[in-house]
Order: structure tokens, then sequence, then C-alpha cells
């Protein structure tokens, strides 16, 4: 009795799994890795006893719910012998007019795709293949061409388990790396004329995807050479199957065009594949100049910077040289002062002594702007790293862009709060004596008093940011807005406009102005 409620209850496990699996294979996820879409999808894996042979139903998707079928394996030598029975698969053009053929696959757990055989489109058919693995899972696909080195992702038939299938169940995750996205599906956009096409080869209809594939994955440029010959190929093609086509006569034809269609598709897949990895070095090799480069412009600017420093030890030494020159001659000066014995020798001597202390002040003050504008560039440099920063007469012009902002809005993005924080940080820090206006800018877009509200509030909420970040009310002499009145690009273009709504900050040195500009 416990012998028969543990096989009822092992039949009712395998069943539950077999529902499980037909459940997973429903769900995928898809994630970005550089350039390359991987898809993820689950399916049911058999590792298979050696030399012992047995069965797994093959069951149709909610793509071809009538699809049904089994596929009897013995693994032995080293390789799983598959004998595949199915029926009612139906005319992959049904699918969409990108499928041209069925392909059955053999999806190892560590996510190996093996392409085992191209299906013939019958209503019963029998097939015997191959597999590498002990452990897979069975799984037939619609293809734009029989030549794919990938599953795409439209999933027909996959295997599940029957009452008496043999080995061991395991649920394996399979991982396969393509574009399913853009290589396998053509978009209305893409080939707004492709439609179901049932008066034409499916070989030939084959040979123009797998064409297709390889010239949207950029082989025309990136694989000129293999490219070429499957275009040739493809043009032998399309003169030598016969018009008008009848399906009747299709095993008959095909033995006149079927290897030049084959050809194609091989080629194509090369050229498709040869593009990915040429594009592929093409960038990584754009990525490494961009690196070498930035390596070399910042040991450049390094030693741009070792210079300055040089420069500036050297500038300061020579200083301290000549104010102690300087203070070596005022003294001298004053003794001869003292030491005069006549009015003019003592008038003299005062004459010195006054040039001698003017030539002091003068390297002081030439000492004190030295320091003002090493500091200035420090804050341009400084400021230029986190904003767009440029020098004018009225002082340094430091540019928020609209794009900053919410469209339409004063409202501050998390980006330029970030960015104004850096710069409330750097304003802090700088020694100078300066003081800032705050001007907000619109495009020509909409009316005259709404703009001058808006680029008026956008320049109010870049102050009050400002303010909050620590810098004091003293030193933001004017808010203003100006609306549209001060364009500083073309605002017939998108691209104009755009620049134009911004937001300035000038920064102008209150010791190198006689008067704040207004």
């Amino acid at each position: 009795m416990k012998r028969v409620i543990f096989s009822v209850a092992s039949v009712l496990l395998l069943l539950m799994l077999a529902g499980t699996v037909a459940a997973q294979s429903t769900r995928a996820t898809e994630v970005t890795t550089g350039q390359v879409m991987v898809a993820k999808r689950s399916i049911l894996a058999v590792k298979y006893i050696e030399d012992k042979e047995t069965a797994v139903n093959i069951v149709g998707t909610a793509l071809a719910p009538r699809v049904m079928g089994k596929a009897d394996v013995e693994f032995k030598h080293g390789r799983a012998r598959v004998k595949l029975e199915l029926e009612n698969l139906p005319h992959p053009q049904s699918l969409g007019p990108y499928y041209t053929t069925f392909i059955l696959w053999a999806i190892a757990p560590e996510g190996q795709a093996e392409n085992l055989a191209e299906l013939p489109i019958r209503v019963k058919l029998n097939q015997d293949v191959t597999a590498k693995f002990q452990t897979f899972g069975l799984m037939i696909t619609a293809e734009p061409h029989s030549a794919v080195k990938l599953p795409s992702p439209v999933i027909v038939a996959e295997n599940s388990l029957r009452k008496r299938t043999g080995g061991r169940i395991e649920s394996s995750q399979i991982e396969y790396r393509g574009d399913p996205g853009t290589l396998y599906v053509v978009s209305a956009a893409d080939s707004p004329s492709l439609e179901a096409d049932y008066s034409t080869p499916l070989l030939v209809l084959g040979a123009r995807r797998a064409v297709e594939i390889a010239r949207r994955a950029g082989a025309p440029r990136y694989a000129e050479q293999e490219f070429h010959l499957a275009e040739v190929k493809l043009e032998a093609l399309e003169q030598s199957w016969p018009r008008p086509y009848k399906a009747e006569d299709m095993r008959k034809n095909e033995e006149k065009y079927s290897g030049v269609a084959r050809d194609v598709m091989r080629l194509a897949e090369l050229a498709r594949e040869s593009a990915g990895e040429r594009r592929a070095q093409a960038r990584l090799d754009a990525e490494r100049r961009a690196a070498s480069d930035t390596i070399a412009q910042a040991q450049s600017e390094a030693d741009r910077a070792k210079a300055d420093a040089e420069r500036a030890k050297q500038a300061a030494a020579a200083y301290q040289e000549a104010m102690r020159r300087a203070e070596s001659e005022a003294v001298a000066a004053r003794q001869r002062v003292e030491q005069a014995q006549t009015e003019a020798d003592k008038a003299k001597a005062n004459e010195e002594l006054a040039r001698i202390e003017a030539e002091r002040a003068k390297l002081q003050a030439d000492e004190a702007k030295r320091e003002r504008d090493e500091a200035q560039q420090r804050l341009f440099v400084s400021l230029s790293a986190i904003l767009e920063t440029r020098r004018e007469a009225r002082g340094l012009i430091v540019n928020l862009s609209d794009v900053l902002f919410d469209t339409g809005k004063a409202t501050l993005k998390p980006g330029a709060r970030e960015k104004l924080s850096k710069l409330a940080g750097i304003l802090l820090a700088y020694p100078g004596n300066y003081r800032m206006e705050i001007e907000g800018h619109t495009d020509s877009v909409g009316s005259e008093d709404l703009n001058l509200k808006l680029s008026q509030a956008r320049a109010e909420s870049v102050r009050d940011y400002l303010l909050q970040g620590g810098l004091k009310s003293d030193r933001i002499i004017a808010t203003r807005g100006f609306g549209k009145s001060r364009p500083v690009a073309s605002n017939d273009t998108a691209a104009g406009r755009q620049v134009n709504r911004r937001v300035e900050i000038v920064i102008s040195d209150v010791d190198t102005q006689t008067s704040p500009n207004k």
C-alpha cells in the first residue's frame, strides 16, 4: 500500500514539475551588458542515464498550442541520440513575416545552445539528431533563417516530463546572447512593407532575412567583404528559383537552389558575427584611445601644474630676495638721512628713501596681484570642472543650462542641486573678495510676461539654493530675469532655443574693479 501511495505521489510531483516548466517558459527577463542583450529564460533540463533510453513530451507554447509530440533520448558513447516525433507544426509565416523556419535546440544548464536541426514544415515529422550534452532541455523556436547560432525568443514548443521519464530532473537557467529586440524582430518603421509571404520559397525568404539581419548588424561597414559575398549570392539565388512557385513542387525545386540559399545564410551569418566582433573591437579601441588621451591629458596637466608650482616657487623666492634687498636699502637710506650734515644732503637722502619705499610697495602690490590671479585661475578651473564657465570683462560667467530645471518650471533637478552644492563649496573656500549677480534667460517661445516671470523665478531659485549652501547674502548683489531679451543663439532652431534657456552666475572680483557691474 505504501508503495502504491509513493508511486502516485511521484507521478503527481512529475506533473507539477511539468506544469511549472510550462509556466517558466513564458517568463523572461532581459538585461543589457555593453552593446549585447542577454535574454534569460527557464526550461526543464533532464540528465539522461547512460545506455538507457527514455522519453520526454514535446508540448506547444501559447504561440503554437496545437504542436505536440515526443522525443526518445538515449545517451551513449558521449552523445545523446534524439528521435523526435512531432505533429501540427504551423507554417512559420503564420507567426510573423520575419520567420521562415523552425530550429530544434538542445540547451545545457550552463546556458550553451546547440542547433540540432532545421525542422521541415509537415503535419507529421520524424527527425533523428544527436546532441553533445548529457543534461539538456529541448526547445523549438521560429527563426528568420536556419544558420542562426542562438535561439530567438519565439519559442513554439519545449520538452516536458512524461510519467515514465527516467533520469534526474534539473531545472536550469538558460542564458543566450543576441539581440532579440532588433535583429530577430523587424518593426514597421524598419520595414513598412514586410508582410507574410506564402508564394516565395521559405529558403529564399530565409536567405533574404539573413542578409537583412547582417545589414542591420552593421556588416556593410564592419564586414564589407563577407557581406558583399552574401549579397552577390543572394542576387544569384533570386534569379534561380522558379516562378511561378508551386508548393507541391517544393521538394523537387529545392534541389536547384537550396545550396545557394544555404550559402547565403552561412555567409550572411558570418558577416553578422564578424561585424559584431569588429564593432566591439572598434569600440574597445576607441575606449582605449580615449583612456590613453585622458591619461596623456592628465599627465600634461600634471606636468603643467608642476611647472606652474615651480614657477610660483621661483617667483616667491625672487620676491623674498627683492624684499630683502629693498629692506636693506631702506635701512641704509635711513642711516644716510640721519648722518646728513646739510639740508641738501638730507633732502637727497629722503628722496632716495621715498624711492626705495615706493619700490617695496610696488613689489608687495605685484605679489598680491600674482596671488590673486592664481586664486582666480584656481577658481576658474574648479568651476569649469562642474559647470560651463567662461571669462568675460565683467568676470567669470557660470552657465546653468535649461536641462537642470523641470520643463517650464523653476524647480531645480537633483543634478542641478548637486552642481550648485559643489559651486557653493568652491566659493566658500575662495579667499578673494567677490560679488555675484544671478541672471535668468529664456527662449522666444511664449509671452514676454511669462518668460520674464520664469527667468526671474529660476534666478531666484538658484540664489535661494546658494544661500542655503552657506553663502552670505551680501555676496549676491543682484538677481534678475531678462526673459527672452538677451539670446546668445538663434531661436529659429531647437538647439538654439535650448542654449538660450539658461541661468548665468556672474562672479566679479571686487579688488580688480572700481565698482560692481549692475
